[in-house]
């Protein structure tokens, strides 16, 4: 394995200085329990823009849509592209009509809209928390594979150090302390990206010399979805439904997000939050074309310069010489005890590795952490307050919540992150997996009486908590029974039924949820009783700016 390497851990310790140190200056921000939530709404476009890029792009995509490039190749780049230009749809849906309406949490919207302060903090809470604990767990698995990189040493540990980091400036600051270390974070993320994307640019010596490189380890990577088969099929781009099926889940839920939602409240104005999204999607679109890159070389650079090539690996049939890109990653787990599918996302990080210089490899990995540690810190921020302050005070009327609400939202910060680290040990599935199962189960049942509520005002009461109440076991059961069943969560889990054995439909994390429940809620609306009008003015119409 690569040594540790003192450039490398120079470049971290630099970024955990900067990171203490935010958090540290920010902590005065615990005085304030609205700068605790939303940051005084004080952020300017260009930092709130830089942090909703780091927040809402996860170690879904710095590891994970590199290792499905890696995994199946050039149609994977659209998906990247697509995210980028998608996002401007988050400034017509909601983020204006949202910041002009300022809440203070996530949850604070429905129970304005449809009328009812406390069982609807409770219902639409639980798939905040679900999505909380989805992406709690892949961005401290992303943070663990990168202190791995760093540090060689069990991956266990890895996680458990930056959980502890993590737990500092969101313990400290709160949003403030967020906010600022996240934006710093999503400058970070896309430098290293860019950077390391040049170097391997420059280590073929241009695009047409990367191009045959990647198709001499991989011939069926230039092929569209409809030709690829064998080895190189799968479920993601079995079909051009498929293909679009996939795009949707990330185009749309950006727009409807908790985690990116809670964005907006912190912008200064309704148009700071229209420029969020521009700033977001500059330096989420620098990032991706160098991960674009990456992924794409990934398999080239691994099989050609990786250290381990040609090493030994222990096998059940005794020890074997490493000879392919899955053996490395192999022997990669076996050494730190990678647990579940994580070490797949590893693929990225052991392609810089490839490259043998340190410079890099720090920078890549000060970035990774940045992106892994900046969506753990939004989602702890989500829901530490859903908990803290929603559940506990609003919802329950706890007397020590109510006088207490800085404490009971550290409290709820240390909690959700032990559950985190524990599930992170062994993770159920690939990051990118996990995320994607999170935005099918967040749009479907939160994200679709949001965007109705709030442009069409016949939407219900009734069906928000029919929606919620309906479409998150069925979400949460059809993935799962996908991927126990069918081999991937991908497929959609009654294919043999309707095709027989063997059959398969291409359902990208079920995704077709999210139209039926669209279907579902507005059917149940025209059958129930809409909210007042006052309601309906001040929560719907006036809020279209």
């Amino acid at each position: 394995m690569p040594q540790v390497n003192p450039i490398v851990i120079f470049m971290t310790v630099a970024y955990f200085a900067v990171i203490f140190g935010i958090g540290y200056a920010t902590r005065k921000a615990s005085a304030d329990p609205m700068d605790y939530y939303v940051a005084g709404r004080k952020i300017g476009p260009v930092v709130n823009g830089a942090a909703l890029a780091a927040t809402f792009l996860s170690p879904a995509s710095f590891l994970g849509l590199p290792a499905f490039i890696f995994l199946l190749g050039y149609p994977f780049w659209w998906a990247m592209v697509g995210i980028i230009g998608g996002m401007p749809l988050a400034t017509m849906l909601t983020a204006a009509p949202l910041r002009k309406y300022a809440p203070v949490s996530f949850t604070d919207y429905y129970c304005d809209r449809y009328e009812d302060q406390k069982l609807m903090r409770i219902i639409t809470g639980i798939p905040i928390l679900m999505g909380t604990w989805a992406y709690v767990v892949l961005s401290l698995v992303g943070t663990g594979l990168f202190m791995m990189a760093i540090l060689q040493i069990p991956y266990v540990w890895a996680v458990i150090i930056g959980a502890v980091a993590v737990l500092f400036y969101v313990y400290m600051g709160g949003m403030v302390a967020t906010t600022w270390s996240t934006a710093f974070q999503g400058v970070l993320m896309a430098v290293a990206a860019v950077v390391c994307g040049i170097a391997v640019l420059m280590h073929y010596g241009g695009f047409g010399n990367l191009a045959d490189a990647i198709f001499t380890s991989t011939p069926n990577f230039w092929l569209m979805p409809y030709v690829q088969e064998g080895a190189f099929s799968h479920p993601l781009f079995k079909s051009w439904t498929g293909v679009f099926g996939f795009f949707f889940v990330w185009h749309f839920g950006f727009a409807t997000m908790p985690y990116s939602v809670v964005r907006f409240f912190t912008a200064m104005d309704v148009r700071s939050a229209r420029k969020s999204v521009i700033w977001t999607g500059v330096f989420g679109g620098a990032m991706y074309w160098g991960l674009i890159i990456i992924g794409s070389a990934a398999r080239h650079l691994i099989e050609t310069l990786h250290p381990l090539m040609g090493g030994i690996l222990q096998t059940a049939d005794g020890p074997v010489t490493i000879a392919n890109v899955t053996q490395v990653l192999t022997r990669i787990r076996n050494d730190f005890g990678v647990g579940g599918a994580a070490i797949t996302d590893y693929s990225m990080i052991a392609a810089i590795e490839a490259l043998n210089n340190p410079w890099l490899l720090g920078l890549l990995v000060a970035g990774g952490l940045a992106i892994a540690m900046s969506t753990a810190a939004g989602w702890l921020v989500v829901g530490n307050v859903l908990l803290g302050r929603d559940w506990l005070a609003k919802a329950f009327g706890n007397k020590w919540a109510i006088e207490n609400p800085i404490k009971s939202l550290r409290l709820m910060t240390v909690l959700i992150l032990l559950v985190g680290v524990y599930y992170s040990f062994n993770p159920l599935a690939l990051v990118l997996d996990l995320s994607g199962w999170a935005f099918v189960m967040t749009v479907a049942t939160l994200g679709v009486p949001l965007v109705l509520g709030l442009w069409w005002p016949r939407a219900t009461k009734t069906a928000t908590y029919a929606t919620i109440i309906v479409f998150f076991p069925l979400v949460l059961y059809s993935w799962l029974a996908a991927r126990s069943n069918l081999g991937s969560p991908h497929w959609f889990f009654l294919s043999e039924l309707f095709l027989g054995e063997g059959g398969r439909i291409s359902t990208p994390h079920q995704i077709y949820w999210v139209p039926v429940a669209f279907i579902f809620f507005i059917i149940v609306s025209l059958f129930t009783k809409p909210a007042s009008q006052e309601t309906i003015t001040k929560y719907c119409d006036d809020l279209h700016v």
